[in-house]
């Protein structure tokens, strides 16, 4: 037989199992309680430094945008100066050739009496209408300006007159749409030393 204990005693086990539970609860409440304030933290300081990554990577984002936005207004600026540069360029190559034209015939006119009566230029052609005092000098003029505009320029109509005087008209392709025309040695300024 089992000997009595008054330290088992059926109230006071009820007793401490009570005491044990209530216990191990509220130590399983504190604990639970310490663990999830824990991670309650740890979750604020990972979201901050989340929030903290964020907005640099939006401000290195929006400096990037700002850098591509000024490098794409620098290239439409550039691009802006090069066809500005390349119309500027034809403008003065149209001049120069205009120029070179009328040296050319100012020289022939002097050299051969060529007398221009009408010029017009259109935009793939020119066309050169006049007089000289022979015919001889009017093959060797023709070919001082061909070689000039470094187009042939072809003879359309030849009408001969009193005293030997020449009409013609002449036609060639004008250059200066190209910016093909030839610069005489005379005409070309000077290099400095």
């Amino acid at each position: 037989m089992r000997d009595l204990n008054l330290l088992q005693y059926p109230g006071l086990a009820r007793q401490n199992k009570v005491f044990h539970r209530w216990w191990s609860g509220l130590a399983g409440l504190f604990l639970g309680g310490a663990l999830a304030w824990g991670a309650q933290q740890w979750q604020a300081v990972q979201t901050a430094r989340l929030l903290q990554e964020q907005s640099q990577l939006q401000e290195a984002l929006a400096a990037r945008s700002q850098r591509v936005t000024e490098a794409v207004e620098r290239q439409t600026r550039s691009r802006l100066q090069t066809e500005q540069l390349g119309q500027l360029k034809q403008i003065a190559l149209h001049q120069q050739a205009w120029v070179s034209l009328h040296d050319a015939l100012h020289k022939e006119s002097q050299r051969h009496g060529l007398r221009l009566q009408r010029l017009q230029a259109q935009a793939e052609k020119i066309e050169l209408q006049g007089t000289i005092a022979r015919f001889d000098a009017m093959t060797e003029t023709r070919q001082n300006l061909s070689d000039q505009l470094d187009q042939t320029v072809a003879l359309t109509s030849i009408t001969v007159g009193p005293g030997e005087e020449v009409s013609f008209v002449w036609q060639a392709p004008w250059p200066a749409v190209n910016g093909a025309l030839k610069t005489p040695p005379s005409l070309t300024p000077a290099s400095k030393p």
